[in-house]
């Protein structure tokens, strides 16, 4: 009996511990990802030659800290993962920018937002070209090995992945999660009605309820056309092999 309560309370402390360790790193991580998302939004705001300069340097550290360098097929894998998420941290700072935009801009904006907005993805795809170019230069790897890393990115969104071995793409989403709280809530504070606090505590939960709606059915929708995306290019590789066979 007492050695059954001690291993449930030794039990229950290494889950707390472990609770208590991943909510740290999910905040450091929220705070690096808004650090970030501000370094952007104050060099596009600037309206000069910041974010260029911001790109320039950033992009550089990353090539150098990347090309002629030693890396298995399995390690490149593992970048090419990494890029990806590193797309959607690029987007939650693309979305507290346009957030500080509404809040703060004057003027005609919305063009000028858009054209910086496919500046950073222009650049940032360029600069993952030339880097996994030399990569795969430097290292001997077939460009085909790109296919098969789609190939089994798609059958991770279908759930049909028959080699064990094959990476998964592993996002985790509390620290983007809390950098778009973070830019929602100065943007639906200033929404709110004036009023007594009942009636304000009314319009968060509408449109608390609405965002969670929205963001939903949005999830919904990109889940189906990444299905269909992943259906598509798992056949359209079958009928390669089958036809190189």
């Amino acid at each position: 009996m007492h050695l059954s309560c001690l291993g449930t309370i030794c039990e229950t402390s290494v889950y707390t511990n472990n609770l208590e360790f991943l909510n740290c790193s999910v905040l450091v991580h929220s705070f690096v990802l808004l650090a970030q998302a501000i370094t952007l939004s104050t060099c596009i705001i600037a309206h000069n030659n910041a974010l260029l300069a911001l790109l320039v340097s950033n992009n550089f550290a990353e090539i150098k800290s990347n090309v002629f360098k030693r890396v298995s097929k399995e390690n490149l894998h593992n970048l090419v993962y990494y890029d990806i998420i590193e797309r959607f941290h690029i987007m939650a700072f693309l979305l507290f920018v346009l957030a500080q935009n509404l809040l703060e801009a004057e003027g005609p904006w919305f063009r000028s937002f858009i054209w910086n907005a496919l500046e950073v993805y222009v650049c940032e795809i360029f600069i993952d070209a030339v880097k996994h170019s030399f990569l795969a230069k430097f290292n001997e790897i077939k460009p085909v090995a790109y296919s098969e890393f789609l190939e089994d990115l798609c059958r991770q969104i279908l759930n049909d992945k028959p080699d064990e071995r094959q990476k998964d793409l592993t996002f985790i989403p509390l620290a983007p999660a809390c950098v778009v709280i973070r830019v929602l809530t100065p943007v639906y504070a200033t929404l709110l009605p004036s009023g007594p606090f009942h009636w304000r505590i009314f319009w968060i939960i509408v449109w608390s309820s609405f965002t969670y709606i929205m963001l939903a059915v949005f999830k919904t929708l990109v889940i189906l056309l990444l299905r269909f995306l992943a259906t598509w290019y798992v056949n359209l590789r079958l009928k390669t092999k089958q036809h190189v066979d």
